[in-house]
This record gives C-alpha cells, structure tokens and sequence, in this order.
C-alpha cells in the first residue's frame, strides 16, 4: 500500500503538470503566493513538480497501461478482480463502492473517482505481475518431497482447533451436555466463550507444538477430526476444544510445500515489469524522457 500511496501523490503532481508537455520549461510568471514579498510563480511551480515527480508518474502510467493490456495473457478472470475488490471492502471494513472510495481518500490520500479506476490502477496491476511471474514455474515431485524433508521442523504435527472458554467449571459442564446434545460448537462459542476468538465460532486456526499452552496442546493434540474434548483446565479458566482438521502428512503440507516453492521460483515484479517494456512498442516524443524506457538505464538505475 505505501508503494501505492506514492503512485496516488505522483499521479496527481503529473495532473497538474498535463498542460506542460514540450520541452520548454514553463515560463507562466502568474503568482501562486508570495513570500515575505517573494512571489513564487506558477512556471515556477509546475518546473519543480515536473523535475521532482514526471519521470516516475509517467513511467508508472506507461506500466500501468501495459499490465492491463497483459490481463488476457495472464488469464484473469472476472471473478479474480472481484475477489480482490471483496478483499479490499473485507480489509477496511466497508460495505459499499462509495464508503471504500471515500477511506482511501481520507485515510490515504488516494483520490478516485470510481471502483473502476481502482480495480484499472490498484488491482489488475498486481494480479497481472503476479501471474505472469509465476507462468513458467514448474514444480516437480521431487522438488516438493525435498523440501517436505528439508523443513521437517516446520512441517510437524499441527491441528486446527476451535474453543470454548468459561470461568466456572459449572457452566463448562453445562455448555459440555449441551455440545453432547448435538447443540452447534460455534454458536455456543459465539455465545458463551470469554476468549477473543468467541467471534469467529471459537476457532483459534491452525497450531503446533510450542504454540498454545500445554494443557491445551496436550489435549488438542489427542483429539481425531470432530471430537470434542473433555473439560480442560488452564490457568486461565476451564476450555471445551473441539479439533476441526489436522496436518501430519507430506499430503497434508503439499499445497503449502508448492505455494513456497512457486515464490522462490517466480520472476520478481521488477523482472516481469522489465520483460514487458522491453517487448513494447514505446514511441516516446518528448526529448525529455527519451532515454526513460531504455533496457540498460533501468538496469544502470537498478544496479545503482
């Protein structure tokens, strides 16, 4: 986000600079304010915007306009783009276009006009890069089993579990008889545990060894898929856990083991933005800018 925070402030300096597009430095001697009897100009004004802000803006608009002719080789979907924007409203907790608009205005300075120009400038870019990063990784069998026994550490023993927790051993014993009724272990969470998690149905996620307290690893870890333990005490109250999933096996870790596999190997963004302006018919006009998409500048600027 903060990378897309600076794109927001070039974008607008590169707004106010639209009318300034020849080589000519702006010579417009209009006060913009004076200072103690100093007037600073608007020619003034708009040079050091263009000095300070028009190389990165424009090379960011450039980037931005080929990723987004790239969303039909990335295979992109629809669903993706809307997935992603159920993300952003999930993340800042908004319900509507206009409000999500309005907390990136206010909180972050980004001012757009429309879902559309976010998804345009904020959420293909990314998609695009990171598909077109990972295009070509081919991950073998072999690759996984190593690095399965390579991490075995990481790749222990792990259980997902959701809890109740209580004060009172009493009304743990209640709760208990009513989970052995057939009453739903979330809703009872929601409505009786003292622990934060009460609202997400109790679930405390995915855990190892070393993470949770003993008495509750302990009995946790004796637990089979959907079996509701017997009342556990800890120092902070009286626990009833139920175990949802469970994580032991090569099979079980796979898709992790090829997600981390799949990151070592994918091109880095700045490769993939590289390849793509390297294959781009740029016709740049402005004298100004004419060495800004070169091959070896970005890689003289990258290696400095």
């Amino acid at each position: 986000m903060k990378k897309q925070m600076l794109a927001a402030v070039g974008l607008a300096a590169f707004t106010v600079l639209a009318a300034c597009n020849n080589d000519e430095a702006a010579t417009d001697d209009t006060p913009v304010v004076v200072v103690n009897g100093e007037e600073i100009t608007e020619g003034q004004l708009v040079n050091t915007l263009k000095e300070r802000y028009a190389e990165a803006t424009l090379q960011e608009m450039v980037q931005r306009k080929l990723l987004n002719e790239q969303l039909e080789t990335a295979g992109i979907t629809d669903e993706e783009i809307q997935e992603e924007l159920d993300y952003f409203r999930s993340t800042y907790q908004v319900e509507d276009d206009e409000a999500l608009l309005d907390l990136l205005n206010t909180q972050f300075n980004i001012q757009l006009t429309s879902i559309d120009q976010l998804i345009d400038e904020y959420i293909i870019p990314p998609l695009v890069i990171e598909r077109l990063g990972s295009q070509d990784v081919d991950i073998t069998e072999e690759e996984k089993r190593a690095y399965f026994e390579e991490n075995e550490d990481m790749f222990s023993l792990q259980v997902e579990a959701s809890h109740i927790l209580v004060e009172e051993e009493s009304e743990a014993e209640e709760i208990l008889e009513k989970i052995n009724d057939g009453e739903d272990f979330a809703e009872l969470a929601q409505e009786h545990s003292t622990d934060g998690s009460a609202a997400n149905g109790g679930s405390v996620g995915f855990f190892g060894t070393g993470q949770m307290l003993p008495e509750f690893e302990e009995a946790a870890f004796e637990l089979d898929i959907d079996e509701v333990s017997e009342i556990v005490q800890s120092p902070y109250g009286y626990h009833i856990i139920k175990v949802t999933d469970r994580k032991e096996s090569y099979e079980d870790f796979e898709a992790e083991i090829e997600e981390a596999l799949a990151a070592q190997q994918a091109k880095t963004p700045n490769q993939v933005l590289e390849e793509i302006i390297s294959n781009a018919d740029i016709d740049v006009r402005n004298s100004q800018y004419e060495d800004l998409f070169d091959a070896d500048s970005d890689n003289e600027e990258t290696a400095e």
